[in-house]
């Protein structure tokens, strides 16, 4: 569970043993003056780690610590641009996907994008490269992503696209001709 402060400087990471009613205090952030989690958190049971955002170097990034220690594992994202959204987690495979603002080279900060990334961090995969606010979906098997963007002079176009972000197979384009056609 996770507790933050009335002022939401302090949050709190702790463990609840819900058979004895033991809580342990895992990891405790303090900023200076507001803590929003944007991500929030997940926990990996099987590998007793938990994937941590926090804004510590003025962006959202994610970080890998271990569940028991409290220790930092490593930093899983970096660059500028906050991470707003953990889509998937393969814990076999060690690799995250995840949506983030302003890491697409020229185009509007504000746009959503999807990467993929290792757990230990490294080697960034962009999957949706084109301008445009992105929202996807992706296979439980990580292979395929469904991807539809737009943006306000670009209607809505969704593909099929592979785990490198290729488009495999375009599905559908929005018909805006009767909007035009209205001036």
């Amino acid at each position: 569970l996770v507790s933050t402060s009335r002022d939401h400087k302090q949050t709190v990471l702790r463990v609840a043993d819900t058979q004895t009613g033991d809580v342990r205090t895992v990891l405790e952030e303090t900023v200076p003056t507001h803590f929003e989690s944007i991500t929030g958190w997940r926990v990996l049971w099987a590998s007793n780690e938990v994937i941590w955002n926090s804004q510590r170097d003025n962006w959202s990034q994610l970080y890998l610590y271990d569940l028991t220690s409290g220790q930092l594992k490593n930093k899983i994202t970096t660059g500028d641009g906050p991470v707003s959204d953990i889509l998937k987690i393969d814990p076999k495979s060690r690799t995250l996907w995840y949506l983030a603002q302003g890491r697409q080279a020229g185009q509007d900060p504000y746009l959503t994008h999807a990467y993929r990334i290792g757990l230990a961090g490294g080697r960034v995969t962009s999957l949706t490269p084109d301008e445009g606010e992105h929202t996807v979906q992706i296979s439980p098997d990580g292979k395929w992503i469904v991807d539809t963007w737009s943006d306000g002079d670009t209607p809505p176009v969704t593909a099929l696209r592979d785990n490198s972000g290729r488009v495999v197979m375009p599905l559908e384009t929005a018909d805006i001709s009767k909007l035009l056609a209205t001036g």
